[in-house]
């Protein structure tokens, strides 16, 4: 047996129950609004680099229609109404090229 007597008021330990309660209630709470914070800060990140993204995207389809139209100033090197070459032509102006046309190559 211990040689001292213990005696414990029983409101002062539910007082101090109810007192632990509260502090790691009101602990925990703050815990989940600096997360709820961090969470609702995460997605209006999220969505300015979405709008960022959408953003760009608009402006490559605009800049890939007013290339697609043909408003460029570029000349194109061939005429629209300029005939195709004759394929025996260019056979015979490659064969001429190499040297095999039967002459000889001097």
């Amino acid at each position: 047996m211990p040689l001292f007597d213990i005696s414990i008021d029983i409101y002062l330990l539910i007082a101090l129950l109810a007192f632990a309660m509260l502090a790691g209630f009101w602990g925990r709470s703050r815990q989940i609004a600096k997360k709820k914070r961090r969470i609702a800060e995460l997605e209006r990140e999220m969505m300015q680099a979405h709008a960022e993204l959408l953003e760009m995207q608009k402006d490559y389809c605009e800049l890939e229609s007013r290339v697609k139209e043909g408003n460029s100033p570029v000349i194109p090197i061939k005429k629209k109404n300029e005939l195709p070459i004759d394929p025996t032509r260019e056979r015979t102006r490659k064969s001429s090229s190499n040297g095999t046309n039967g002459s000889p190559g001097r």
